[in-house]
């Protein structure tokens, strides 16, 4: 999300997705308020990663994986609708599938300490 694309760019690409899907408008209202909102916090999101993946830097991370933490990170500290075990859960099923070899490991292992801190209120 961050240092990929141009805002122009993600929306062109937004645009052009949407295009090819048969999508209701709320539905497209709703995919790019999350992709917003996830944006907007993504400094706070990326200093929790960073904090938590010992031994590895945000640039080592192949581009799914960390937009699938980013995505995952937002849900468990700043969305309430969703339970935390869920995210993380959908999360380490979006890493198999997009992900590096060893990726979904690595995600569930990052948001089981992401979720273990939040209850310690250390983030």
């Amino acid at each position: 999300m961050s240092g990929f694309y141009e805002p122009s760019e993600i929306d062109e690409a937004l645009t052009n997705y949407f295009d090819m899907q048969d999508y209701s408008e709320e539905i497209r209202v709703s995919i790019v308020s999350r992709y917003r909102a996830v944006k907007e916090q993504e400094g706070t999101i990326d200093s929790v990663l960073a904090g938590l993946a010992v031994g590895w830097d945000l640039s080592r991370m192949g581009r799914a994986e960390i937009n699938i933490l980013r995505q995952a990170v937002y849900e468990i500290l700043y969305d309430e609708d969703i339970p935390e075990k869920v995210a993380a859960n959908e999360a380490v099923e979006l890493a198999k599938k997009y992900g590096g070899a060893e990726a979904s490991g690595f995600v569930n292992g990052i948001l089981g300490k992401v979720i273990r801190k939040n209850h310690e209120s250390d983030i």
